[in-house]
């Protein structure tokens, strides 16, 4: 099961593909062919139904978009700065094709995320953007909206494969295949040398990070972390089996805190 949040809707995968929505579907995301307020959940429909076919394996909430099995991206909702990415400002009362032969080299889609006013994919590697550019959150170095998907340079993460992306307001985060953070758009958070805009993807100094490697982003409230860390470091935990399990003890173990011990140095960070 996969599950997203947008502006005053739910969109929720289950097991078999099928997509289900509870909304205030003001701009049509509950692909009811309505934009009625709809405050119990409705189904958008199975596979054979609704997408040509094809089980629904992710989901992004900003407005509405779906990846198939196939790595086919459908979209609904309101699309008037171009989040959509149709070609046009209109919304969606049913989730329609993005087709991937004119907007994206025929490539399919891996990963999608939504931003509040923007939306954001990547295929094989590379990263597109699409929808409000206020702030440079689209990372194409200007402030101006995007009605089609359009690729980030990929001088600007070093070359390297993308294999997570966020968006938030007018900001956006993306991570490369060796775990490096790059992030643009509104200044807000960034964790960068200044307080300024970033109008193109701007990598994070790895010393921030304690030299850790980043695993899937998100884009949280300030209050809150950015990312997740990946296991390098013993308190995050690793793939290697505990000592205990591999012994064939347990592998229940007490924190400092339940002994009433201090983390010692090698503990700490």
């Amino acid at each position: 099961m996969v599950v997203a949040c947008g502006e005053g809707f739910t969109a929720v995968v289950m097991d078999k593909g099928d997509l289900w929505l509870l909304s205030k579907g003001a701009y049509g995301q509950l692909r009811l062919s309505t934009d009625a307020d709809q405050l119990l959940q409705a189904c958008v429909g199975g596979a054979d139904e609704v997408f040509d076919g094809e089980a629904i394996v992710l989901v992004a909430a900003g407005d509405a978009v779906a990846v198939t099995l196939e790595g086919e991206l459908w979209v609904w909702g309101f699309g008037g700065l171009g989040q959509l990415g149709l070609g046009d400002k209109a919304f969606r009362l049913a989730p329609t094709l993005l087709g991937a032969e004119a907007a994206l080299g025929e490539s399919q889609v891996l990963t999608v995320a939504c931003g509040y006013s923007h939306s954001l994919l990547v295929t094989d590697g590379a990263l597109w953007t699409f929808g409000s550019g206020d702030d440079g959150a689209l990372g194409h170095n200007y402030c101006d909206n995007r009605l089609v998907p359009m690729r980030i340079e990929a001088q600007h993460f070093g070359n390297a494969n993308i294999v997570s992306v966020t968006g938030g307001s007018s900001r956006s985060a993306a991570v490369t295949e060796k775990g490096t953070l790059y992030t643009w758009g509104q200044a807000s958070d960034h964790r960068h040398a200044n307080a300024e805009a970033m109008w193109v993807p701007t990598r994070i100094t790895p010393s921030l990070l304690q030299g850790a490697r980043v695993g899937r982003c998100h884009d949280l409230p300030p209050m809150h972390a950015l990312v997740f860390a990946m296991g390098t470091h013993s308190r995050l935990g690793s793939c290697a089996v505990p000592t205990a399990m591999a012994a064939g003890g347990s592998s229940q173990r007490r924190s400092h805190l339940q002994e009433g011990k201090m983390p010692s140095a090698a503990d700490k960070g």
